[in-house]
């Protein structure tokens, strides 16, 4: 009998009529690294923003190992390791670039259209968004990524698909993972949106709870003048369309299969517990010696590799964690 079904009875009629949310104050680490697109490399990617587990490095591929780590999560049963590109605003029309500050990081849970069959399996590993996108109509719709000020009335989007008006309080990204995994060869998809099929998964696949990013940025400080018309501000992948995420998760066995129990019905917050109690530890760097938090170093390693190469490695290494090809 699986741990899930010794689980599960008690826990959805426990957690009823809700959802959950796990927050980090601020990233651990900016750096040249993405564990899922390119193991072990570090002239590749393009510069990532890191929130949870520090456990991860270049090299990570395992829940077990990121459960070793320290994360700055409000949930200390969840070990999992977040990240989306740098996004990055210049004060001198371009000269320079730096990490706009981030106000919060939120990790909400269980916002699919239907209830979850399974937990998250260990080791599961998933992307959202296309990180080679340059324009709206190469992004993947199912993602559905967006830019806006939190709190403003809505403003047109600029040439490079940020808001046109700069943000009185924060500016606000929105991102939606795959809620279908196949448990055995951790293959992940989107729920249809077909008409005569709505909400099913994929074949050969079940549903799990939906992870969305929600992530703050404060400009006020880096600028206070704020902008109007073209925003002085991209991601480390180019403009907004490139928006991205990862996650590998490392969820302890015992909360993940607590989580399925919150995707019954969205209204209300409920907390996933689990044996974890939170602790003192600060989130360090765990591989300090290899790749840079630099921006411009950052570029500088990529451009010693052909642009069309690069391209042509990431759109295989996603089509073969999504589609399994």
């Amino acid at each position: 009998m699986s741990l899930y079904t010794l689980f599960s009875a008690g826990l959805l009629a426990q957690f009823a009529s809700a959802y959950t949310q796990v927050n980090v104050a601020a990233p651990f680490m900016q750096k040249n690294i993405d564990p899922i697109v390119f193991p072990g490399q570090f002239d590749k990617s393009h510069l990532h923003t890191f929130y949870g587990s520090d456990a991860v490095t270049a090299n990570t591929n395992t829940s077990a190992e990121l459960q070793k780590g320290c994360t700055a999560a409000d949930n200390p049963n969840d070990l999992s390791v977040y990240w989306a590109p740098t996004v990055l605003f210049t004060a001198d029309g371009g000269k320079t670039y730096n990490p706009v500050p981030v106000m919060r990081f939120s990790a909400y849970y269980n916002l699919g259209e239907t209830p979850a069959e399974v937990p998250f399996p260990q080791d599961l590993q998933m992307v959202a968004g296309v990180a080679t996108a340059t324009t709206t109509a190469a992004m993947d719709v199912n993602a559905k990524s967006e830019w806006f000020c939190e709190g403003d009335p809505a403003s047109a989007p600029d040439a490079n698909g940020f808001p046109s008006q700069g943000c009185k309080t924060h500016l606000q990204q929105l991102l939606y993972f795959p809620q279908c995994v196949n448990e055995k060869t951790l293959e992940t998809g989107y729920k249809s949106r077909d008409h005569g099929t709505p909400n099913q998964c994929p074949a050969g696949m079940k549903s799990m709870p939906q992870l969305r990013f929600s992530i703050r940025y404060d400009l006020r400080k880096v600028l206070p003048k704020g902008w109007s018309g073209t925003a002085p501000v991209k991601l480390a992948c180019g403009p907004a369309w490139c928006s991205h995420g990862d996650f590998i998760n490392g969820w302890t066995v015992e909360a993940a299969v607590n989580m399925v129990g919150t995707t019954l019905e969205k209204q209300h917050f409920a907390p996933v517990k689990g044996a974890l109690r939170a602790s003192n530890c600060k989130p360090v760097d765990a591989d300090p010696s290899h790749g840079t938090s630099d921006y411009a170093q950052s570029v500088a390693a990529m451009s010693k590799r052909s642009v069309s190469a690069w391209g042509w490695e990431t759109r295989s290494r996603l089509a073969r964690l999504v589609h399994g090809a």
